[in-house]
């Protein structure tokens, strides 16, 4: 997983320089460049959060899963 998220940086940094460059030089307007790459990379970490949020609430759900475990074997017990 840290390898794509490496490679997938590495991806996002290639295209955010390829689109400042075609923005300076071709169209010669670097805030409207500028604004593409604010975008991408804000995609780009949302799309992080929500797998970060999907990750913590897997883990919740294992804990509760233990917990009503442990619960149970109490009240057999």
């Amino acid at each position: 997983m840290a390898s794509t998220n490496r490679v997938l940086s590495i991806a996002l940094t290639a295209i955010s320089l390829l689109i400042l460059l075609y923005s300076l030089i071709i169209v010669q307007q670097i805030l409207l460049g500028g604004l593409a790459v604010v975008v991408v990379w804000l995609v780009y970490i949302f799309y992080r959060l929500f797998i970060r949020l999907g990750r913590i609430a897997d883990s919740l759900e294992r804990l509760v899963n233990i917990y009503e475990a442990e619960a149970g074997q109490e009240v057999n017990d």
